[in-house]
């Protein structure tokens, strides 16, 4: 049976889920596509204030993926508005029995930012199709011949499927992923982690900031109403939205630990 995108997303969501709630109590998904559901979505961050990152989940169809131009003109427009705040993702498994086969799905699936797809579309094309080579790390295109770099989401968004909770493990897991020590802007044993374990940070920022800044030196405006998320995708919002999700980290649930 063919591992479908729903399927993926589902899971991806609850894995990347599971990587974060130590650092995390509350990270909220919410399916962007049904207008009802993403106002609803949108009305609970503005009310929190906090970040969200968009995923465009793929499924493999013939051993390809398929990437549609206008969506990804548009989800580019907001990731040069909010640079690592977009990303498209893509499972090996093409079938069910693969997926499940797999220990961790975030080491099995891929990421490539949005902005780094562009080279993949010819001038006239309305659509692309792309290969995964998971061993090249790399998504691939016969003609013209093209190479786009891609990461596994473990190693672009974290993952801690040892548990180690030890002082030494998680201070190297946090200096490895940039995403989950800026997002949590946790205190690991008493320390900001941001500081000792990716002093690179500074001055970069994930997601699209919702509600107000957590951070008083972030230059980058917030949405603070539902009607600026909806325009920031462009007037053709509802095909956009089509089959994206958001993750959403409150500010407010940011745990330290002790």
């Amino acid at each position: 049976m063919r591992f479908a995108e729903k399927s993926f997303e589902v899971r991806f969501c609850a894995a990347l889920s599971a990587a974060m709630m130590p650092f995390n109590r509350n990270p909220l998904w919410y399916g962007m596509t049904q207008a009802q559901e993403r106002a609803s979505g949108i009305d609970t961050m503005l009310r929190h204030g906090g970040d969200l990152v968009i995923f465009q989940f793929k499924a493999k169809q013939g051993g390809k993926f398929t990437l549609e131009r206008d969506q990804w003109r548009v989800l580019t427009s907001v990731a040069r508005k909010y640079p690592e705040s977009t990303y498209y993702v893509f499972p090996e498994a093409e079938d069910t029995i693969t997926a499940a086969s797999y220990g961790c799905l975030l080491e099995r699936s891929w990421c490539a930012k949005v902005t780094d797809i562009g080279p993949a579309f010819r001038s006239s094309s309305k659509s692309v199709n792309l290969t995964l080579n998971a061993a090249a790390k790399s998504l691939e295109k016969k003609r013209p011949t093209k190479k786009i770099a891609v990461s596994s989401s473990c190693g672009m968004f974290g993952c801690f499927c040892t548990m180690d909770w030890s002082r030494s493990h998680l201070g190297r897991a946090l200096a490895r992923h940039e995403f989950l020590t800026y997002f949590f802007g946790l205190k690991l044993f008493g320390e900001p982690a941001g500081d000792v374990y990716a002093p690179a940070l500074e001055g970069k920022r994930f997601g699209i900031p919702i509600g107000r800044k957590s951070d008083p030196l972030d230059d980058s405006e917030p949405i603070t109403e539902r009607g600026q998320l909806e325009r920031l995708f462009s007037d053709s919002a509802e095909q956009a939205f089509r089959g994206l999700w958001g993750l959403f980290l409150p500010h407010s649930d940011r745990t330290a630990l002790p």
